[in-house]
């Protein structure tokens, strides 16, 4: 087993463990909700819920796993003290819950609204980018480069994501 990253705390790994396990079992329970399709002759193998529903349980899994190894690492024992998280941790922090925003408006507000998917999807990857990459190029003096970096990659991943479920999955995307 791999030794954990320094810094990252016992608590930290438990909590993170916690929403881990919850939204693996969210994926799973909406997995086993979803329309079977059996009106349409698709069997267990075909179903639109099999492979969310496979990542959702292995998703809760690693969430187990992750719980117990903060436990064995003395997770419990470090909630009677107050949690103040470093500088790096705050940090950290804040991209998460950026990174969370941005995810959040584009599945809840964006996908499905009148825009087409693939859209939606490079514009969601080519903000993210500039977000999360493009403070780093522009400290090395490769704005430019980072810029049309993000674009080709947004347009790349949109167009590969697009096809992907189109052709491969038959999957029509809004």
């Amino acid at each position: 087993m791999t030794q954990p990253v320094q810094g990252a705390s016992a608590r930290a790994d438990f909590v993170a463990a916690l929403v881990w396990i919850a939204l693996g079992l969210a994926i799973v329970a909406g997995a086993l909700v979803m329309d079977r399709l059996e009106r349409f002759g698709a069997t267990a193998y075909t179903a639109p819920g099999l492979v969310p529903g496979i990542l959702g349980a292995l998703i809760a899994f690693l969430g187990g796993v992750l719980l117990v190894r903060s436990v064995r690492r003395g997770a419990m024992a470090t909630f009677s003290e107050p949690w103040l998280p470093t500088p790096e941790g705050r940090s950290a922090l804040a991209r998460t819950a950026l990174a969370t925003a941005l995810s959040l408006v584009y599945t809840l507000v964006l996908v499905g609204h009148g825009l087409p998917f693939w859209l939606v999807t490079v514009l969601f990857v080519f903000v993210f980018m500039l977000l999360f990459y493009l403070p780093e190029r522009r400290a090395r003096g490769e704005t430019v480069r980072g810029v049309v970096l993000s674009a080709v990659v947004a347009i790349a991943t949109s167009a590969v994501v697009t096809l992907m479920f189109e052709r491969v999955f038959l999957v029509r995307m809004p």
